[in-house]
């Protein structure tokens, strides 16, 4: 019975009935399971009389409040939006409601798509059969346990920390859903995640561009966004939202214009070669590369490219950044204007990438001066339609030139 029907007494010697309806549970915002409950309170009260009539009254009373408690719940019952734990419910395929639950993420997320059947895919890879009444403290042990020692990529390699977390994480949210939504007995417990206390920072060298520079990839517009990314330093998300707007030609300089995080507007001269991976804008033209996709699509498309070219590395867009900072740091491109590149609000956050890459220059030692704070500062403050002649000239000083690289 999960209507209970409460007595309160009163300060005037009546007994008050209520109501008490249980609808479940919930997880709060701490993951914490709580009791959620309806209570109501019926216009009926009981007196506390020893009176042999009044007794009758009483027991009269609580007939009928008995029956209102009864008709409540079989109401419940019937509307089907009672929800308690059915015991048969436990027994059912766990899979189907893993299914909708990713087909609705999918659908409000598409980029996340990958993630969910890679998570679907090691799942089955652990059990092919699921049912709600095995998932329990030991079967969450259990599938931490598979994606750390068991579970491999699509080349045959161990997963990394940072992958298993990633699908963990996903597996709990749809536990928690599946909690919320009473199809689990109990609030369910997850252990505990290893952090991922150091990142390995990888950093192309020369012969692994030329190949890569040669190598074709399925995707040109992915091939061509990569190695831009190696010219300018431009993370994933400033690299898909390019658009030919942002490129401003003027005489024999292209220039990009590129936004810092408050707004303001900087125009960066681009290479010659960043300039021949772009080519030349199509037809009412929007995006510099339009069949670029979601970032977990990229970084497998970007895989197969490496495992073609031979490069012994796994390639991501950070990884091309890592590369620009890296050359460009050593052939002694300002500080400042990394930082600008790569969209950091504080310098400090561009020394300590910088250190952790491992470069050494005598620049980063000693603090930046306040002449050379002062010119900078105020190339980064204007905000012209186009940077004036002499500073472009200053710009350019700055600007790294990689080798030439052939277009394939």
């Amino acid at each position: 019975m999960r209507v209970h029907l409460r007595k309160l007494k009163n300060k005037n010697g009546t007994v008050s009935l209520r109501l008490d309806t249980f609808m479940g549970y919930y997880i709060d915002e701490n993951g914490q399971r709580k009791a959620q409950r309806i209570r109501e309170t019926l216009p009926l009260k009981l007196v506390e009389q020893k009176d042999k009539p009044l007794q009758e009254r009483n027991r009269s009373i609580l007939d009928q409040a008995e029956k209102i408690r009864a008709e409540k719940e079989r109401l419940l019952l019937q509307s089907g939006s009672y929800p308690f734990f059915d015991k048969n419910e436990s027994k059912s395929d766990f899979y189907i409601f893993l299914d909708q639950y990713i087909k609705a993420q999918i659908k409000r997320h598409p980029s996340s798509k990958v993630t969910w059947q890679g998570l679907e895919k090691h799942l089955k890879n652990f059990k092919s059969k699921i049912s709600f009444e095995d998932l329990n403290a030991t079967f969450y042990q259990d599938f931490l346990s598979f994606l750390e020692k068991k579970a491999l990529k699509s080349t045959g390699q161990s997963l990394q920390q940072k992958s298993i977390n990633l699908y963990y994480s996903k597996f709990k949210r749809v536990l928690q859903h599946a909690a919320a939504k009473q199809k689990l007995k109990h609030a369910p417990r997850f252990p505990k995640l290893k952090s991922i206390d150091s990142q390995r920072y990888i950093v192309l060298n020369e012969e692994d561009i030329i190949k890569l520079n040669s190598t074709h990839c399925a995707n040109h517009d992915v091939k061509n966004a990569f190695l831009f990314a190696l010219h300018t330093g431009l993370n994933y998300l400033m690299i898909k939202d390019l658009c030919w707007k942002n490129i401003i030609r003027e005489m024999d300089a292209w220039l990009l214009d590129i936004p810092d995080r408050n707004g303001r507007p900087y125009l960066y001269p681009l290479h010659q070669n960043a300039i021949a991976l772009l080519g030349s804008p199509a037809p009412n033209p929007k995006l510099l590369f339009p069949r670029i996709r979601s970032k977990s699509e990229n970084n497998i498309m970007l895989l197969k490219w490496a495992q073609k070219a031979q490069v012994q590395h796994t390639l991501t867009f950070n990884v091309a950044k890592y590369t620009f900072v890296q050359r460009s740091i050593s052939e002694g491109m300002n500080v400042e204007l990394i930082q600008q590149l790569l969209g950091h609000m504080k310098l400090k956050t561009t020394q300590n990438l910088i250190e952790k890459l491992g470069v050494k220059n005598p620049l980063l030692s000693d603090p930046l001066t306040t002449e050379s704070k002062a010119s900078f500062g105020k190339i980064l403050t204007d905000k012209p339609k186009l940077i004036p002649k002499h500073k472009r000239i200053q710009l350019r000083n700055y600007s790294y030139t990689f080798p030439k690289i052939n277009r394939s």
